[in-house]
């Protein structure tokens, strides 16, 4: 499983975590601030393009099924976007990072 923490709180922090990203949609220099801050606190999960892939095409089909005829084809392009460039920028923050940020943990508790 990739969560390991309860549905309920899982559920909240997803929801908090999109709207701060929705919320910095027309400030380009606060949205990578915003995807790079997430992308760190994802760095105890693997985030790799496939589940990147999976979990953009899970939301999106869910917002499909619920707002139906709503979602519009400019919607589904929009949210594909979004969650594109933001699991993209968790994958570059722990292929850029976690490495530096393992090598001072280990020399720091020398």
């Amino acid at each position: 499983s990739l969560f390991k923490t309860p549905r309920a709180v899982m559920a909240m922090r997803m929801i908090n975590g999109l709207s701060s990203i929705i919320s910095a949609l027309a400030d380009p220099t606060a949205l990578k601030v915003v995807v790079e801050t997430l992308g760190f606190q994802h760095l105890d999960l693997e985030v790799t393009i496939p589940r990147v892939i999976i979990f953009r095409n899970a939301l999106v089909d869910l917002l499909q099924v619920e707002l139906g005829s709503r979602f519009t084809p400019r919607a589904q392009e929009g949210w594909n976007t979004l969650l594109n460039y933001a699991g993209g920028s968790y994958v570059y923050v722990r292929s850029k990072f976690a490495g530096h940020l393992n090598l001072l943990s280990t020399s720091w508790a020398i």
